[in-house]
């Protein structure tokens, strides 16, 4: 017969063994990448981790996969108190872009490989690209557009995605291709395009003369080497080529000495800025009456009259 006092002494250790045995949870976790796959065996006190996981449904062992026959394996050890719970977690990464514009555009007018697909790539698509990747900028883009249309009439009104053109180093000084100027200067481009449509009008321009660089916030001016006072930065000038007369120079004379002349005849009445580089550059404002080539001097100027 045992005796009261060895039974109270063998209850009291099978408690304590029931106790210590009860106190251990263990989390296992199968963490999933595209390189690994590996387990972690965490052990303490449900109570105090408080993480939650989720318990898979299926339980049963997949032959030939070690990993899953350990999971299995710590189940069958721990089942008495269904504390053991598995996590599979796959992590993905989507990084963010931001938009892509073509960066191949030439940064020199007027040289024999600076044709008009080299320098401007797809430029319609890069425009598309910048005006999409902001809600409220084709509103924006569509009030200027309604704005110069009220002052000019629409036919006088050049493409946007010629009209908001910016520095050609917009690339290298960290912007994007394009430029709406604020409001307030949008004034300013209304005697500039008026001017400019009359040089079409009259032929000092031929018809297919597009505008490759327009408005210019100030810190991009600076960055672009522009002028310190560059009228591009009031929204008041635009610089303009045309691509078929590129490396031809004969007819790059011609076309400066008509505007010349008409500069000289009837530019004062139009505040008529002309800036003239025998890169084929063309530069026009409407901001005062004065001329000038490479350097900005009076004095480079090819008008000779």
């Amino acid at each position: 017969m045992i005796n009261t006092k060895n039974m109270a002494a063998l209850s009291k250790l099978m408690l304590l063994t029931l106790a210590c045995t009860t106190s251990i949870y263990t989390n296992a976790a199968i963490l999933n990448d595209s390189s690994e796959r590996r387990i972690q065996v965490r052990q303490g006190s449900s109570t105090t981790t408080g993480q939650v996981y989720i318990s898979p449904a299926n339980t049963s062992v997949i032959r030939g996969d070690s990993m899953q026959g350990l999971i299995a394996q710590k189940n069958r050890q721990y089942n008495f108190d269904a504390k053991l719970s598995i996590e599979e977690n796959q992590r993905v990464i989507t990084p963010s872009r931001s938009p892509r514009y073509n960066t191949s555009y030439n940064t020199q007018y007027g040289s024999p490989n600076n044709n008009h697909d080299s320098y401007y790539g797809d430029r319609s698509a890069d425009f598309n690209t910048w005006l999409n990747s902001n809600r409220f900028r084709a509103q924006q883009v569509a009030d200027y557009q309604r704005y110069l249309s009220s002052q000019l009439g629409t036919r006088n009104v050049p493409p946007m995605e010629q009209l908001l053109t910016t520095a050609r180093s917009w690339d290298r000084c960290g912007y994007e291709p394009f430029q709406l100027p604020p409001r307030e200067l949008w004034s300013n481009m209304v005697p500039t395009l008026s001017l400019y449509s009359q040089l079409k009008n009259q032929g000092v321009l031929p018809a297919s003369t597009e505008i490759r660089s327009a408005y210019r916030s100030p810190s991009l001016n600076s960055c672009a080497g522009g002028a310190r006072n560059s009228k591009h930065m009031t929204a008041s000038a635009i610089d303009v080529w045309v691509p078929e007369y590129d490396g031809n120079l004969w007819q790059l004379s011609r076309m400066q000495d008509s505007l010349c002349q008409f500069w000289q005849y009837q530019g004062q009445a139009m505040d008529f800025g002309l800036g003239l580089y025998s890169t084929g550059a063309v530069h026009l404002d409407s901001q005062g009456y004065r001329k000038w080539g490479f350097g900005n001097t009076s004095s480079s100027s090819s008008c000779r009259y």
